[in-house]
């Protein structure tokens, strides 16, 4: 991302929404409010304990999946 532009927004109103998100490394399903996925940037995996990285275009391209879906 450029200096000048400025990102888009995580939606406010999927804040309660259950967001499902796979892991990388495993498949293990992670399904959590979208609060979660807004605030955290790292956690482990609880099926394979992989620590990872979850970065805001990440969070934004799991918002916009879930956003398609409904």
């Amino acid at each position: 991302m450029h200096a000048r532009e400025v990102p888009m927004p995580l939606a406010d109103d999927m804040r309660a929404v259950a967001l499902r998100f796979e892991c990388p490394k495993c498949d293990h399903l992670i399904v959590k409010k979208g609060s979660w996925f807004r605030a955290v940037s790292k956690f482990k995996c609880k099926g394979c304990g992989t620590m990872l990285r979850l970065g805001y275009g990440q969070k934004l391209a799991l918002f916009q999946k879930q956003r398609y879906l409904q």
